[in-house]
């Protein structure tokens, strides 16, 4: 597959996501880009912690992604110190680097990542951008034109 690039119109609103104490980080984050109707975005920062991070990372150099799914829970606090990503056509795409007494993460984040304390999320609407996620013949998504 070649290069491609996408062209939005600028930037619309500004999105600060504020969770407390048990709220689940990317299902959280779902549910607000669906209630404001957001379609584009990309995430600007985030901080925050975690009494639970549930990621996963590529294990296979092979055409097909075959992913670990690994979860972090009862070493204490997951400081989250990056959370990076995009979302396209509704659907976040994010990327967690967190730490704790016990070492560093970095992959994808999952479902079932938990809040400790809070986390603050700050993402910005791509207005003017008309994309979508492909999968090709071995399961892999990419960008493509709507």
């Amino acid at each position: 597959m070649s290069k491609s690039v996408f062209f939005g119109k600028g930037f619309g609103r500004a999105i600060v996501i504020s969770l407390t104490k048990g709220d689940k980080l990317l299902e959280s984050i779902r549910d607000q880009l669906k209630e404001e109707g957001i379609q584009n975005a990309v995430v600007f920062g985030a901080v925050g912690s975690m009494r639970k991070l549930v990621y996963h990372l590529p294990t296979s150099m092979g055409p097909t992604s075959e992913d670990k799914i690994l979860t972090i829970q009862g070493n204490g606090p997951v400081e989250l110190g990056s959370l990076s990503g995009n979302v396209i056509d509704g659907e976040p795409h994010l990327h967690i680097v967190a730490q704790d007494k016990e070492g560093n993460y970095v992959g994808h984040l999952e479902e079932g990542t938990e809040v400790l304390f809070l986390a603050e999320i700050i993402l910005a609407e791509i207005e003017g951008l008309n994309i979508h996620r492909v999968q090709n013949e071995h399961g892999v998504a990419f960008l493509s034109e709507k």
